[in-house]
């Protein structure tokens, strides 16, 4: 003997069904809203994330200069002159461009140009010239006519 299971009249069937489809959209309507809200929020905080890693990515990117700067300036500050100067004092020499040395003395209006920093100084006539007060460098350029040049 099986039992065949009790329903409920009809119209209480179709009132049940209603109002379980009700209570199904209604679940739908607020998993939906939910959602909405989730998305906007997120949303919102990524573009705030995304607002303070561009803010942070700038001030990175000014250190990082600041730093590579930095460690330019030493590099040159530990470098050897004669190393930097010495092709600038081989093309004087191919150009057959005067150049001069410390130790050796200067005529009238001459202007002296380090070889090895760039450092314009325009001596008095007669003076001995001295390494270059910037780099220590003892390597010149002769510019005649001064600072027209």
């Amino acid at each position: 003997m099986t039992k065949e299971p009790k329903l409920p009249p009809e119209d209480n069937m179709a009132e049940a069904m209603r109002r379980d489809l009700e209570d199904l959209v209604e679940g739908e309507l607020a998993v939906e809203d939910l959602t909405a809200n989730k998305v906007a929020f997120l949303r919102a905080w990524l573009k705030d994330d995304l607002h303070r890693a561009g803010d942070y990515l700038r001030g990175l990117g000014g250190e990082l200069q600041t730093l590579e700067e930095r460690g330019g300036s030493w590099l040159l500050d530990a470098a050897d002159p004669t190393e930097t100067a010495w092709p600038n004092l081989m093309r004087c020499i191919k150009q057959g461009k005067p150049w001069a040395l410390a130790g050796e003395r200067t005529v009238a209006g001459e202007e002296l140009q380090c070889l090895g920093c760039g450092y314009r100084a325009m001596p008095e006539a007669g003076a001995q010239i001295t390494p270059c007060h910037r780099c220590g460098y003892g390597c010149f350029r002769q510019i005649e006519g001064g600072l027209e040049d």
